[in-house]
């Protein structure tokens, strides 16, 4: 059965120029934020692959690159197991080749170029669960392009192998023909019909015959229909609920993948809509295990739950910048190579353990970064949960703007997730602080400052006890609380109010409940304010040119430097 390898397409609505891999066993992940361009791919999959055949398509004014129609639109699709013939096939539309604008052709293993068939097509089941959730036209009768109606032509094809089958379906189907002729107004009915019709018919070229059939003679499983039960009770597909039809075409197309051992490509638009949060979590993990049977899934998605680090070569993250949307995929190896080249020493991380390096700290708040326009990385809560605060009292909304302030769990691990966040092309801006209590021989310290290119007057930065802004970074003096109640006159103030209210020992809580005082005034509190502007100029100026590319990182920490404390 026909299966992806590769996805190629080309000045397709917002998309400039995009490629994905697929891999085998591992759902592919499209993610990022609101508008990038996830659903022009699907819709490009769609075009080639769905229930249209392509050939005749002409395609709207929206669907050109920039909308400018002088503009070659191309779409293509690599397989890893031919669909028929073919080892690709390629969709084109060119309004300057006044002969013959749209093309679709396919490329066989000897490179010869014809025109792919429904029956070659037919090898993929292609089904699109998109935002409207069409899902009861899938599982109908309505085109021989249904889910349904493909599933039951294979049926029909694998029957043909057993005549005895065949024979005594036939049998049982007359049976059941002959016991709706003893209800005597359908006996009634259907003689007079078939009596009228001849008469009429009579003087035609065609000596047609009309009859009730209780099956398609053409297709014996035309008989089948799907329907719901519930307590014993039969209930129609329009009774589930959005969350459970999607479900539902899930196990139908994992169903279809285990009994023809592949075939099938589900692609699914936000499959956390209309689930709960421990739900997306279970159907991320089911749709894993489904992969392996066979089938292939392309998801869209908003949720962290559906990211999977242990499958780095199936994540995707789309963006979108002036010249339109683009694509970043990263293979495990070129992660690897990235990391090197970014101060990792190279007998630390590999191919085959760079998955669980990530996932042994992967909390959801942290993936949620790719979901986003700019990451401000940060130790722990304490910040996380008050710098939002401060940024939005001088102008820069987080939530609006789409930059997450996440915490890492420590400053030993900001330099791991900043390495993982610019290889997939996301500006990230790094604050921590000077607090020697868990660095004390400032090895974690000095590696972020080596990751992110900062090398002159290191040892200068180790020791400064206010705060001090940079391009890249930032650095809370001495640690975070000290920092800011020299940079406010009432910060000790509120923290003893806050003390008060919430007990003490809650530090990222006492932090927020200063912070919303101190943003109640906004007023000349101190230097801090001015700070705060500064602060978050750095961060609205941040782009992803600012991070240096691959080709330029030299390696910067040597293998003979004790890098052991590290959770590369």
């Amino acid at each position: 059965m026909a299966k992806i390898s590769k996805i190629t397409i080309d000045k397709y609505r917002s998309v400039k120029h995009a490629e994905i891999f697929l891999s085998d066993n591992a759902p592919l992940i499209i993610m990022g934020e609101n508008n990038a361009g996830k659903s022009n791919i699907v819709k490009a999959i769609d075009l080639i692959l769905g229930e249209y055949y392509p050939k005749n398509y002409e395609p709207d004014e929206n669907e050109f690159y920039f909308r400018d129609q002088t503009k070659p639109i191309s779409i293509t699709i690599d397989f890893s197991e031919n669909l028929g013939r073919f080892q690709n096939v390629k969709w084109g539309y060119d309004a300057n080749n006044t002969e013959e604008s749209i093309s679709f052709t396919g490329t066989d293993e000897y490179g010869n170029e014809k025109w792919p068939k429904n029956e070659d097509r037919s090898e993929l089941i292609c089904v699109t669960v998109g935002a409207d959730r069409r899902l009861s036209y899938q599982l109908s009768y309505a085109s021989k392009s249904t889910m349904l109606s493909k599933l039951m032509q294979r049926f029909y094809k694998a029957m043909q192998l057993s005549q005895d089958v065949k024979h005594a379906l036939e049998e049982k189907f007359a049976e059941i023909k002959s016991e709706f002729q003893k209800i005597e107004q359908f006996k009634t009915f259907r003689e007079s019909l078939r009596a009228d019709f001849a008469d009429l018919i009579s003087s035609m070229s065609h000596k047609l015959d009309i009859d009730f059939e209780a099956y398609n003679p053409v297709n014996f499983f035309h008989a089948l229909r799907l329907h719901a039960d519930e307590e014993g009770q039969p209930r129609t597909l329009e009774e589930l609920g959005t969350g459970e039809e999607q479900i539902l075409a899930l196990a139908f197309a994992h169903a279809y993948a285990k009994a023809f051992h592949g075939g099938v490509l589900l692609v699914i638009e936000e499959p956390e809509s209309h689930l709960h949060p421990l739900a997306q979590e279970w159907l991320a993990r089911k749709i894993e295990k489904m992969c392996s049977d066979g089938m292939q899934v392309i998801l869209t998605t908003h949720s962290a739950a559906f990211i999977n680090v242990l499958n780095f070569n199936s994540l995707v993250l789309v963006r979108k910048n002036s010249e339109g949307t683009f694509v970043v995929q990263k293979s495990k190896s070129q992660l690897v190579r990235y990391c090197h080249n970014h101060g990792v020493p190279e007998n630390k991380i590999t191919d085959e353990n760079i998955g669980e390096f990530y996932n042994a700290n992967a909390t959801k708040q942290i993936l949620e970064g790719f979901f986003t326009k700019k990451i401000v990385l940060v130790e722990g809560p304490t910040e996380s949960l008050s710098l939002p605060i401060y940024f939005e009292s001088v102008g820069l909304y987080t939530r609006q703007e789409a930059v997450a302030v996440i915490p890492v769990q420590g400053k030993g691990n900001i330099a791991k997730w900043w390495r993982l966040f610019t290889a997939f092309d996301i500006p990230v801006y790094i604050i921590f602080d000077n607090d020697p209590d868990d660095d004390r021989d400032s090895v974690k310290r000095k590696d972020i400052l080596n990751t992110i290119g900062v090398s002159d007057n290191m040892d200068d930065l180790l020791v400064i006890t206010e705060i001090h802004i940079a391009e890249k970074f930032a650095i809370f003096g001495s640690d975070f609380e000290t920092c800011m109640r020299s940079l406010f006159t009432k910060y000790s103030e509120y923290e003893t109010q806050a003390q008060e209210l919430i007990g003490s020992g809650a530090k990222p809580f006492t932090a927020r409940f200063v912070a919303r005082k101190l943003s109640e005034e906004n007023g000349n509190d101190g230097n801090g304010w001015e700070k705060i502007k500064e602060l978050t100029t750095k961060i609205k100026n941040l782009t992803i040119t600012d991070q240096e590319s691959e080709e330029e990182i030299p390696e910067r920490l040597s293998p003979e430097n004790n890098y052991e404390d590290i959770p590369f």
